[in-house]
């Protein structure tokens, strides 16, 4: 994936205001921040959920122990370590994708969960980014709950 963004963060490149960190890419030579700190920096996203980019202290604070520990996928085909669901996860068994929420701390079954990058939280299917009022909002046929505006789907 090449990087279409660049930085000039003079404080650190900390938080979400850095524009490589909210495009949820690390910082790189073609940047021009100083004393950059960008969390992303030094890890290979390419093989890493959403969820688990937008958390990467989180990420980074496991150990090994912890990615080695197995859990059972929601479709009770096959167990596997934490590590496998960093990213997209096929069962073997039956091909239903999965991939580690940390905002639930469980395995989220793809097709009916996904993670806002507006908000930060992993989301219902059935849920929407309501672009009017920046929430998300149940309901892909219906109103926005906040502000009333039609849903993707209304």
């Amino acid at each position: 994936m090449e990087k279409t963004v660049n930085c000039k963060c003079r404080s650190g490149c900390r938080n979400r205001r850095c524009v490589c960190l909210r495009s949820n890419e690390p910082c790189n030579e073609n940047c021009e921040c100083v004393d950059c700190q960008n969390p992303l920096n030094g890890v290979e996203i390419d093989n890493l959920s959403i969820c688990a980019i937008q958390n990467i202290e989180t990420y980074k604070a496991l150990t090994q122990k912890d990615l080695e520990k197995e859990y059972e996928l929601p479709c009770e085909c096959e167990t596997v370590p934490l590590k496998n669901l960093m990213g997209d996860y096929s069962c073997r068994e039956c091909g239903e994708t999965y991939w580690w929420s940390f905002c639930w701390n469980e395995v989220a079954q793809d097709s009916c969960t996904w993670h806002c990058e507006i908000c930060n939280e992993c989301r219902d299917w059935r849920e929407w980014h309501c672009e009017e009022c920046n929430k998300c909002t149940y309901g892909v046929t219906l109103p926005c709950e906040y502000c009333g505006a039609k849903g993707p789907m209304g």
